[in-house]
């Protein structure tokens, strides 16, 4: 897959849809230029188009989602490593794997967020989540704070058999972020993200 589409279908992931004005300004390039690409997602059966259901005066927009089948180009880099781990591991040996599992992801971020401010702190967490497959984004929260919303989940498939690697990460953002953190969506109950929301308590960590 072209990297303009990789761009493209990440987009519309995180959005949830799009219109093509939309899509040519993420990719800064002319609308007819977005539309040949749309074109040939909806060719290639990865995305559909239908009208917007609530439009300003003037002509109608079209937005844009992805089908089903576009799941499959998302990173789910770890499913059978961790669907086997799920299977054979007693519930004992899969806490001991996930929480040493965390210690290591929390080793490798803890130095990119030291000397941050809090929004500093959020903002890099998401990046170094969207690195490990996540697509985060940060969303800012109409009583105040922010949210870490996750738009994929590399281990899908066992965070819906085991709540263990999820329990972990969110406590491992408490620490990181030196704040509480309260999940308002979860892909296990069938959302389509995860959301974390964090609120400030004051001072630096780091």
């Amino acid at each position: 897959m072209d990297s303009r589409r990789d761009t493209i279908l990440a987009f519309l992931k995180t959005r949830g849809h799009a219109s093509l004005g939309d899509v040519a300004a993420h990719l800064e390039i002319s609308k007819q230029g977005a539309l040949r690409h749309m074109e040939a997602l909806e060719a290639d059966g990865l995305a559909t188009v239908a009208p917007a259901e609530e439009h300003r005066r003037g002509r109608p927009e079209n937005v844009y989602t992805l089908t089903p089948a576009a799941h499959s180009h998302f990173p789910h880099a770890h499913q059978e490593l961790a669907t086997d781990l799920v299977e054979f591991l007693s519930e004992a040996q899969l806490k001991q794997f996930f929480e040493r599992r965390t210690a290591r992801l929390e080793a490798e971020y803890a130095p990119r967020l030291a000397g941050l401010d809090f929004e500093g702190r959020v903002r890099e967490l998401a990046r170094l989540a969207t690195e490990h497959g996540h697509m985060a984004e940060v969303v800012e929260l109409a009583g105040g704070g922010l949210a870490i919303r996750h738009c994929n989940c590399p281990i899908q498939d066992v965070a819906a058999r085991t709540s263990l690697p999820c329990a972990n990460e969110q406590q491992m953002y408490e620490r990181l972020l030196g704040a509480p953190v309260t999940r308002s969506t979860w892909m296990r109950e069938a959302a389509g993200d995860c959301t974390y929301e964090v609120k400030e308590r004051g001072g630096k960590v780091g």
